[in-house]
């Protein structure tokens, strides 16, 4: 059973936990990229392969629900099914198309993921929008700080972006924002986040046998990378990106989708960090300013005062 308030605090525990999450599933994303530079699609056979993992993810919560005989008892109907369905397609494209976007130009990282992770400004306007979800002042402050740091963090990395690896990088920040939102509304409609999830994940591994039998069609074999540890490597990038699916829908089914998703979206502090730690990579001046201020923002929206909404309960599910 999940507990939905509106006024509680638990969803941003959650929304922290995604943060993590895709940190680390960006961080080794990040890695493959790197150890493969002389494959330039070395990235979106990453994501092809990351895709998979989100699958096996799936099936294995397919199986948990049968052996308990659970089963999708957490969808109130059986249509509820297509809101995480149709976010777990838009989450595999978006991701494919940002590293589409990374392909074709592999200096622009920062520009790139500075678009892409500015997808919380969407999901605000979509929440706002279609289920009337309206911010604090205090709360959008917290959030548009959030935005600006992981800008900052993003432009940091330095590198200029031509027109047509913006587009497509815009493209993957609207799938973005519209996975998050399709979460939101499921949870809205009385999806439990872990049936959502697991729809979700196994949308994601379909789209993952899709790519690879395409990929296989043209090329006449999988999608390898410059290692097998690399594959292994992506694998576990699935599983990682899939928990940090679980974790924000839970944020956002909680809480508020938007400052939910932004700061989810900061996962670039941790990834910053990883790759001083592990990987030798120094931090620049802008990038240690956009951590700085990627934190304040988070601080501010723990304090911040949320506005009372109407209707404002806690639903057990």
């Amino acid at each position: 059973m999940e507990v939905q308030a509106r006024t509680g605090r638990a969803w941003q525990a959650w929304a922290l936990a995604s943060m993590l999450f895709f940190g680390v599933t960006n961080f080794f994303l990040g890695y493959i990229s790197e150890k493969s530079a002389a494959d330039p699609a070395a990235s979106v056979k990453a994501a092809m392969i990351l895709w998979l993992g989100c699958g096996l993810l799936g099936l294995a919560g397919s199986v948990a629900f049968t052996w308990s005989k659970r089963g999708f008892s957490g969808l109130p109907r059986g249509k509820s099914a297509l809101l995480p369905a149709v976010a777990g397609v838009t989450l595999a494209l978006g991701m494919l198309l940002l590293k589409s976007s990374l392909a074709a130009n592999p200096l622009a990282k920062g520009p790139i993921v500075a678009v892409t992770s500015s997808n919380s400004l969407v999901v605000a306007l979509l929440a706002w929008a279609f289920i009337g979800e309206r911010l604090s002042s205090g709360q959008w402050a917290g959030f548009l700080v959030i935005v600006a740091g992981i800008v900052l963090i993003s432009l940091g990395g330095g590198g200029g972006a031509h027109l047509g690896a913006v587009a497509l990088a815009a493209a993957a920040m609207l799938l973005f924002g519209v996975t998050n939102f399709l979460l939101k509304l499921a949870g809205e409609k009385g999806c439990d986040s872990l049936t959502a999830a697991v729809v979700l994940w196994l949308a994601v591994g379909a789209c993952g046998l899709l790519a690879v039998f395409r990929h296989w069609l043209i090329h006449g074999g999988g999608p390898g990378l410059a290692r097998p540890a690399l594959a292994w490597l992506a694998l576990l990038a699935g599983i990682f990106l899939a928990l940090g699916m679980l974790a924000i829908k839970k944020a956002v089914t909680m809480g508020q989708a938007g400052p939910a998703a932004a700061i989810s979206g900061s996962n670039a502090i941790l990834v910053g960090l990883l790759d001083l730690g592990l990987l030798g990579h120094g931090l620049s001046p802008l990038k240690l300013v956009g951590m700085l201020a990627a934190v304040a923002g988070i601080a501010l929206l723990a304090l911040a005062r949320p506005l009372p909404a109407v209707g404002d309960r806690v639903e057990l599910r």
